[in-house]
């Protein structure tokens, strides 16, 4: 298997413990624990991930609880299902999506507005 294929938790896998590594990750099972990756996860449909998460990018389709943190972005689908707090620069929530926590985003505010003049 070529090292840029994404690992892949299959729908009747679950894991508990912790993941890390340089490899994406897709989860169609379930996950329980820590997952650190500098790279992509996949929370799928049929995915649920119950775990702190300090990732590159995250999608989820499916259910999430647990603080993510993502160092580039984090998207929400229709189908999400996430209860914690999201950590990322660029953050986007479709329609539909099921969100219940808080939200940070690192960005660079304009002088303007960071001194509070129009």
């Amino acid at each position: 298997m070529a090292s840029d294929e994404p690992c892949l938790i299959a729908s009747k896998s679950a894991i508990r413990g912790q993941i890390s590594g340089k490899q994406d990750l897709i989860v169609e099972g379930r996950v329980e624990g820590h997952i650190s990756l500098e790279s992509n996860l996949t929370i799928e449909e049929s995915g649920s991930v119950e775990a702190d998460m300090d990732v590159d990018q995250v999608t989820v389709k499916g259910e999430a609880r647990g603080e993510v943190v993502a160092a580039r972005s984090a998207v929400l689908h229709a189908t999400a299902r996430v209860a914690g707090n999201i950590r990322a620069p660029q953050i986007i929530i479709e329609d539909g999506a099921k969100f219940s926590g808080t939200i940070e985003m690192e960005v660079e505010l304009p002088a303007s507005i960071k001194a509070g003049g129009a």
